[in-house]
């Protein structure tokens, strides 16, 4: 017998055809249907720096550069620096008394701050970066050598991008232009962009954008570069004072070739984000605003809405052989459901009807391609392993109810036994099942011994339409077992 504590042994097939583990699924509530990563569109909400928990908008770090201004990682082992005080005599030349003798104005120690790491022991000093008098920000900034030529490329592209959207608007326009009938503001009064923007005192865009495109000067190759030294080959390479390729490319401003030469490198910002289904465009997760919060405001994850099945044990699997096989049923709601094991060919076709096109939603459905769900889930599908099948687990004939999840019934220790053929004990929401798993006999020794089963089981919507009462749905779900390798 093998023991699996494992929850990767057990899978679940999406609605898109990907094979998941419980824990890396989602439950949608407005459609009743499993969904994986690939089945939700992902949104950012807030950005915050997770060394000091600074909260800013999207705006402020775009500006940023999505880091934070007053957290920084070592440039030479990436952990997180931190700031350590020191006292510092501040230096006075020497002033002249009446009678002519030196005299030395002594001052009180100032107390100034560098940066430190605690697991290479870099700091700051290494590399001749000045201790500051405030223990947070005021750190020198490096300034790119190329930020004009950068910021010439970026305005350029951007021109280019806006002249395309005009273009691009402007042929819808004409496409969509009905006689008699005018689509915007601007078509029945005849008033230009540009007019408009003059009244409403906004800047020449399209102006800016020209005059963009006409100053922008190409980049021309050089045909000969930098001379190599003279003494490359022959001069000692010592490593401990040359950057490593992971050191460079943490700094691609500047790439850094000599140690002394590192600065610290400004700590990126993490993100929230909120997890929303491709079909109906309801949330699956959101998380608090607050970036010390680990709450969610909606968490719909499979785990809390889908009936958990655990392998507990098995015997090994022969070509042409039964074997025995023990699986523990878990109810996570907090209602009873009544669930019953079937083949997947059992399972009823549920055929997806399309709503009636119309001409808005035709429009709006080619300008947001990531929302069609319909191609992009055929295409999950396509892209989706088929698990080769050595297995067959018979499903027996009767329905079985997992009672409701009560938080004080997991400290009672008495599990009740029954004498039945197929259930073996019961303890609060959770049912352990003895079945038999048969094998192909044209299963080779050493393959994947797989085997899928299926799930009818009752699920009560507690998210109904306003002023209706929870309703009751029978919901269908696969798993696929992972019963190690076929033995010999």
């Amino acid at each position: 017998m093998a023991y699996l504590t494992q929850p990767d042994y057990v899978k679940y097939v999406c609605s898109c055809g990907q094979l998941k583990p419980i824990t890396n699924l989602y439950f949608c509530r407005h459609c009743l249907k499993i969904r994986c990563g690939f089945c939700i569109c992902h949104e950012v909400d807030s950005h915050y720096c997770a060394n000091c928990l600074e909260n800013m908008p999207s705006s402020e770090a775009r500006l940023k550069k999505n880091r934070c201004s007053s957290c920084f990682d070592c440039p030479s082992c990436f952990h997180t620096l931190s700031t350590r005080a020191t006292l510092a005599q501040p230096r006075q030349p020497p002033q002249e008394s009446s009678s002519g003798d030196a005299k030395v104005e002594n001052k009180q120690p100032k107390k100034m701050y560098y940066l430190s790491c605690f697991n290479c022991r870099w700091t700051s000093r290494d590399v001749g970066i000045p201790d500051q008098p405030v223990a947070s920000g005021g750190w020198p900034e490096r300034t790119n050598p190329h930020a004009t030529r950068i910021n010439q490329l970026l305005d350029y592209y951007k021109a280019i991008a806006q002249q395309e959207k005009q273009e691009k608007l402007e042929k819808e326009r004409k496409k969509f232009a009905i006689r008699g009938k005018y689509i915007t503001l601007t078509d029945k009064t005849g008033l230009t962009g540009a007019m408009a923007r003059n009244i409403a005192g906004l800047p020449q865009s399209e102006a800016a954008a020209s005059s963009a495109l006409a100053s922008f000067v190409p980049s021309q190759a050089a045909d000969v570069g930098d001379e190599l030294p003279e003494d490359i080959f022959t001069k000692e390479v010592n490593l401990k004072q040359i950057t490593s390729m992971p050191q460079r490319l943490a700094s691609p401003e500047w790439q850094p070739a000599a140690v002394s030469r590192l600065a610290p490198l400004a700590k990126l910002l993490s993100v929230k984000r909120s997890q929303r289904c491709r079909a109906c465009d309801h949330n699956l997760t959101k998380p608090e605003y607050n970036p010390g919060s680990i709450k969610f405001k909606i968490e719909l994850l499979a785990y809390y809405h889908v009936p958990e099945v655990k392998i507990i044990s098995f015997e090994t699997v022969k070509p042409g052989e039964k074997s025995a096989l023990l699986l523990k049923l878990t109810n996570p709601t907090g209602h009873e459901m009544q669930l019953q094991l079937m083949q997947p060919e059992d399972l009823p076709q549920v055929e997806e009807t399309e709503e009636p096109k119309s001409i808005e939603k035709s429009l709006e459905k080619s300008l947001n391609l990531e929302k069609d769900t319909s191609s992009y889930l055929s295409l999950c599908r396509a892209l989706a392993p088929a698990p080769a099948l050595s297995c067959r687990v018979p499903a027996p004939a009767r329905a079985l109810t997992l009672s409701q999840r009560d938080d004080a019934a997991e400290y009672d220790d008495d599990a009740h036994h029954d004498t039945d053929d197929i259930i073996l004990w019961r303890k609060s929401n959770k049912l352990a099942l003895r079945l038999e798993v048969v094998t192909e006999p044209t299963a080779s020794p050493g393959s994947p011994a797989r085997a899928t089963l299926s799930l009818q089981y009752s699920y009560r919507n507690t998210v109904p339409p306003a002023a209706a009462q929870p309703q009751d749905h029978t919901l269908y779900t696969t798993v696929i077992l992972d019963l190690g390798t076929v033995s010999g």
